[in-house]
């Protein structure tokens, strides 16, 4: 008769065991769903170099870092005039590599094209501790070094005078990359239907191409 008695018991304990294991895989793989989703999510802002790409409200992210662009800047006082730009003032124009998603494909109108040298660069901006990396563009007339040489090669550090947003002007800087202008100057309405950008600095004539006519 105690046999019998602990039979119930027995199947009662191995039931628990049961619930329980069922209960941890459970939990396992919620966790590795979980995780699965976060890395894909990452990875959806990443490009196949392991690199952050930019948001389609205009933003750039370097790493964690995102800044905006002015959308609308003064006119330069101290640059040449293209003498014998591809683009001239009024042109209407395609932008075809883009620095920024709501940039690509639109169409802009030149509002200014300079003969000058364009400078990709790397700076921290102002009360950030996360840099900003090769940035496009700066030009000669919105930098400064110590020997007040204007004939930079990659690898010189720079002071930035460019205010092409927020915590940039003042800042050092490392060139990273150097392109021959003209330098152009472009108005266009964004591709996300956001605010209008005038006189948006810098674009190089090789990130621009031919209107499409109507």
């Amino acid at each position: 008769m105690r046999k019998r008695k602990a039979l119930p018991f027995v199947t009662l304990f191995t039931s628990v065991l049961l619930l329980g294991a069922c209960s941890n895989n459970e939990n396992d793989q919620q966790e590795q769903q979980a995780g699965s989703t976060a890395e894909s999510t990452e990875m959806s802002h990443m490009d196949d170099s392991g690199h952050h790409m930019e948001d389609s409200s205009g933003h750039m992210d370097h790493g964690s870092m995102e800044m905006e662009h002015n959308r609308n800047e003064d006119e330069p006082e101290d640059m040449q005039d293209a003498s014998n730009p591809q683009y001239s003032v009024g042109d209407k124009v395609e932008v075809t590599d883009a620095h920024v998603d709501i940039m690509e494909g639109v169409t802009a109108t030149i509002t200014g094209a300079y003969d000058t040298t364009l400078y990709q660069v790397t700076f921290t901006p102002e009360d950030s501790d996360e840099p900003m990396e090769d940035h496009k563009w700066v030009v000669a007339e919105e930098m400064a070094s110590d020997d007040d040489n204007e004939d930079y090669e990659e690898g010189d550090e720079v002071t930035l005078t460019a205010d092409h947003m927020a915590g940039m002007q003042g800042q050092s800087a490392e060139i990273t990359g150097v392109h021959e202008g003209p330098a152009y100057m472009i108005d266009f309405e964004p591709a996300d239907g956001s605010e209008k950008f005038t006189n948006h600095k810098w674009v190089t004539e090789d990130e621009l191409g031919p209107a499409d006519e109507e």
